[in-house]
């Protein structure tokens, strides 16, 4: 984690000189609507890699294109640059970003149980979408506590196995986590969803759930 928050502050930093210097040239021969939008592109990308889609930096960024002349635009751009790198420099967006992480990861858990209250909307699916949330849980785990895993590598066994060999989940732990991995290749292989029950599906999502609560502090 601190390799990566390393990586976006240096990221940070670049952009900013580069902006700082096109600042004094532009006040005096003026700025280009393709200067303003190269330099906004870059920032909204940094942004989301930091926080994920949603931000304050993301939405000031919009903001900032919707002033009339590009001499405008370009400074509130680069006034929100660099208020995301002090705030970044200092250690703010640490927490910030657990926070936006468990949100997504909530969302997730959400929309499986509106799946396994729907209608005419097979089991399995609410299964794949508990899945994809633990995984999102789990990657994250990994990732804030410098856990490195191949990314191509990456899955539900793997962040298990690789928290386990950490110390930070216990052997029982690790069997739980890869049974709901099990279910969900069931539920992705039309062959056996006949394996997939609601009452199945209800309990991967609750015991998704219960793991974590159990880890929320995780997250921040």
């Amino acid at each position: 984690m601190t390799a990566d928050i390393d990586r976006l502050i240096a990221r940070s930093a670049e952009l900013l000189q580069e902006a700082d210097t096109k600042q004094k040239a532009g006040n005096k021969t003026g700025f280009s609507p393709f200067e303003v939008n190269n330099l906004a592109s870059r920032g909204a990308s940094l942004f989301q890699s930091a926080l994920g889609p949603k931000s304050v930096y993301a939405e000031n960024m919009r903001n900032a294109l919707k002033l009339k002349s590009p001499y405008s635009q370009f400074h509130a751009v680069a006034g929100v640059l660099q208020a995301f790198h002090l705030d970044l420099a200092k250690g703010h967006l640490v927490n910030l970003r657990q926070e936006v992480e468990a949100v997504v990861v909530s969302e997730i858990l959400s929309q499986a149980r509106k799946l396994a209250h729907t209608q005419g909307v097979h089991p399995a699916a609410a299964v794949i979408v508990a899945c994809a949330g633990v995984e999102e849980f789990l990657r994250n785990w990994c990732e804030l506590k410098g856990v490195s895993i191949p990314e191509k590598q990456r899955s539900i066994g793997k962040f298990a196995v690789a928290l386990r060999m950490e110390g930070l989940i216990s052997l029982p732990v690790e069997r739980r986590v890869v049974s709901w991995a099990d279910y969900r290749n069931d539920a992705a292989h039309g062959a056996n969803w006949g394996n997939i029950t609601p009452d199945i599906a209800n309990r991967v999502i609750r015991e998704i759930e219960d793991f974590i609560l159990e880890n929320k502090s995780v997250l921040g």
